[in-house]
């Protein structure tokens, strides 16, 4: 089958990480025997606005391990000030480019991730070139996004109603989707994955000696951006109730990028735990996987989150997982058997959960085997692939 891929999220020569989860399902789609290529819409400004000066340097055609990129220029403005017509820029942005590829080589089916802007786009497209459009909801786009105004939800709820099939990472966010509007099929969900050859379990001592940490003692990971939906705040204030056992505080391992480092790092001196948190900012896809299994637990103390890639992650390399009970979180981290679920803010429950695990050895043993099981089984992209062959063939079929 010839599938077009169409998200805004998508690794390129400015952002080499950006959407890598989208680029780990289509290079599953293609080991199925699936050709695969990729529309990725990137920002155009005006002059004088150089937070978006980069994009300059992002070529309108790449090739990605084999796979090939078109990069088309959509309006971009500061402050989202487009709103909803951020959505008619992604159409105006992308219809040529869209139009030329299928003239080259027709596609049998449009998958968009994100309902808005892309799905919406993708679906007129695909009905102005008689091809069917699905769109993967991931959790800004039915939570945040209708919430900005009645034209912002109207925007959503017309990518739904138009879209020939809504897939969502998780039933959370399919019970969110079908709240807004009616889709033409009953929503399929399709859990994210972890790439088996990235993430895998390793011996914590030889990550621990890559990172360059010491070999002995307790520690916690997490990799995720350094923002405030992301509840780092949260896990600081519990490094510092844990601090007060006996034996000090475990050390923390943050890998990571955004703008409440400087304040998280203020706040761990000033509860004195600074020397206990290792800092590694932005680390490659290819090491991300080292940086998860220097822990004996992985954190992941999230407001909000569709369905974790990172948590898949983590369980694909055999770890116990302690996460808030948010969004579609529940349905991967199944506590206690693969992890242990606290309620987001809640430094002090985080903190008791955490020294669970770590002063248990054998059930954090247990619970990282049976996170390995379900991983293999559940949670990789070979699986998801899998999933999506039958809403593209669904709607193929009409």
């Amino acid at each position: 089958m010839r599938i077009l891929m169409i998200s805004h999220m998508y690794p390129s020569p400015v952002n080499p990480t950006g959407g890598i989860f989208v680029h780990e399902q289509v290079k599953a789609l293609r080991a199925r025997g699936h050709d695969v290529r990729v529309v990725s819409p990137k920002g155009w400004a005006p002059p004088g606005l150089g937070r978006w000066s980069s994009y300059r340097d992002v070529v309108p055609e790449d090739t990605i391990d084999g796979i090939r990129v078109y990069y088309p220029r959509k309006l971009t403005l500061p402050g989202g000030r487009l709103g909803h017509r951020n959505a008619d820029a992604f159409l105006l942005g992308m219809r040529r480019t869209v139009r030329r590829i299928h003239d080259e080589w027709p596609f049998d089916v449009i998958h968009a991730h994100m309902v808005v802007p892309d799905g919406w786009a993708a679906a007129r497209i695909g009905h102005e070139l008689g091809v069917p459009a699905v769109g993967t909801a991931h959790r800004a786009d039915v939570l945040d996004i209708p919430a900005q105004g009645p034209k912002a939800r109207m925007r959503v709820a017309e990518a739904i109603q138009t879209l020939d099939a809504v897939v969502t990472v998780s039933r959370a966010i399919g019970d969110a989707a079908d709240a807004i509007a009616r889709p033409r099929r009953p929503i399929v969900v399709v859990p994210n994955g972890a790439d088996a050859e990235v993430f895998l379990p390793r011996d914590a001592t030889a990550a621990r000696q890559r990172i360059g940490i010491p070999a002995e003692g307790p520690v916690i990971s997490y990799v995720g951006k350094l923002v405030p939906r992301k509840g780092v705040d949260t896990l600081i204030e519990s490094m510092g109730i844990l601090s007060r056992r006996e034996g000090g505080a475990p050390r923390l391992v943050m890998a990571g990028i955004g703008e409440m480092r400087e304040g998280l790092e203020a706040r761990a001196a000033e509860l004195g735990i600074a020397e206990r948190i290792t800092w590694l900012g932005k680390v490659p896809h290819d090491d991300v996987g080292w940086v998860m299994s220097t822990g004996d637990v992985f954190v992941l103390p999230s407001l909000s989150e569709g369905l974790p890639t990172v948590v898949c992650e983590a369980m694909a390399c055999g770890l116990p997982v302690v996460a808030t009970a948010v969004d579609g979180t529940p349905e991967i981290v199944d506590d206690p058997a693969t992890g242990l679920l606290v309620q987001p803010h809640d430094a002090e429950g985080l903190a008791h959960a955490l020294a669970r695990v770590l002063d248990d050895p054998v059930l954090a043993a247990q619970m990282g085997a049976e996170a390995l099981r379900r991983s293999e089984a559940d949670y990789t992209w070979a699986a998801n692939a899998r999933r999506m062959e039958d809403v593209y063939a669904a709607v193929v079929q009409g």
